[in-house]
């Protein structure tokens, strides 16, 4: 009797944790269709430019063509001299998800963009790129009493590090392949965050009165600060 209670008790919380995610789902659409547009007139994906993918990569081609056992004997090291390029940088639809862990919610912001790589003895390789940043957005008090809103941290969510390569044909371009792409996921999940905050952060703390009254509002709703408190723009 006391598993069925327990199990029925969890049952509860999943479902309310849901409901309460739909619901926040349907009112933010709004707000992030504005946050979406507003960090689009930024140099957020300027930013991803910066980093220096070909350095970093070519360590890996290097190695490959210095080992003939690798390549089986297909170049030499003169020939290891690898070309990437990087395009296609997007930033998809924002969105606002409830935390299980505190009162107030996490703006996620999806980026995708692509790598191609070109490199001696093989054909060119495409690396597609796609990754969260978040930033907990949460209410605190000011003056007066008065809740205002509040950023935590930007982070990359390094379980959010998503890297898709076109299918390969042999065993020794899979190995490489498989070197590649463990470290892009590396160099995104350390070096990206650190390009790409500044910018959203700048973004964040210079919103429009409206959007943060909104974002503050939307946060009273969400319960655990009381609503009667009188929403106060703070930017």
């Amino acid at each position: 009797m006391l598993k069925l209670s327990g199990l029925f008790v969890l049952l509860c919380g999943l479902l309310a944790s849901a409901s309460a995610q739909e619901v926040l789902s349907r009112v933010s659409s709004q707000i992030t269709n504005g946050l979406t547009q507003g960090l689009l007139g930024t140099n957020v994906l300027s930013a991803l430019q910066t980093i220096d993918f070909q350095g970093s990569l070519q360590s890996v081609f290097s190695v490959a063509g210095g080992n003939q056992n690798i390549l089986g004997g297909l170049l030499t090291n003169q020939d290891a001299n690898l070309m990437v390029q990087v395009k296609d940088f997007r930033l998809l639809q924002v969105s606002l998800e409830n935390s299980p862990n505190f009162k107030g919610v996490d703006l996620r912001i999806p980026l995708a963009f692509s790598i191609q790589t070109k490199f001696p003895a093989l054909n060119p390789c495409i690396f597609y790129v796609q990754t969260d940043m978040r930033v907990q957005l949460y209410l605190e008090k000011g003056a007066g009493g008065k809740h205002q809103l509040a950023f935590g941290h930007c982070r990359i969510a390094p379980d959010t590090v998503r890297i898709q390569s076109e299918n390969l044909v042999t065993p020794v371009k899979k190995l490489i392949v498989e070197n590649v792409e463990r470290v892009l996921g590396d160099l995104i999940i350390h070096n990206l965050g650190a390009k790409t905050c500044p910018f959203i952060n700048s973004f964040l703390h210079n919103l429009n009165p409206q959007v943060t009254n909104e974002l503050i509002s939307l946060l009273l709703q969400q319960g655990g600060y009381g609503a009667s408190i009188q929403i106060s723009p703070q930017f």
